[in-house]
């Protein structure tokens, strides 16, 4: 339920995420069309206090698990779009 709750925030704020896909407790995030390689998206996301690691070339993954609560879900849908909102309005 959170990892769905992700993936559809994430996708309203704008960035390349498919909730239909978010069938477990991860979500897949497609960061070659910001412009971003994995590894400086990861760096811009974790300077907002949120983990996320490479799924595959260009692409983030971002996991749920019984210690992540609904409000560091709000919280993440809030952070990542942030971090990387530059390159995601251009």
């Amino acid at each position: 339920r959170r990892a769905r709750r992700l993936a559809e925030g994430l996708s309203e704020a704008g960035l390349p995420v498919d909730p239909a896909a978010t069938e477990s407790n991860f979500v897949a995030i497609d960061v070659r069309p910001l412009g971003l390689d994995a590894a400086e998206a990861v760096g811009r996301i974790e300077k907002e206090d949120v983990l996320v690691s490479t799924l595959r070339p260009g692409h983030l993954r971002a996991v749920t698990y019984l210690g992540v609560d609904d409000d560091a879900i709000e919280g993440a849908i809030e952070a990542i779009p942030r971090s990387l909102g530059v390159l995601a309005a251009a």
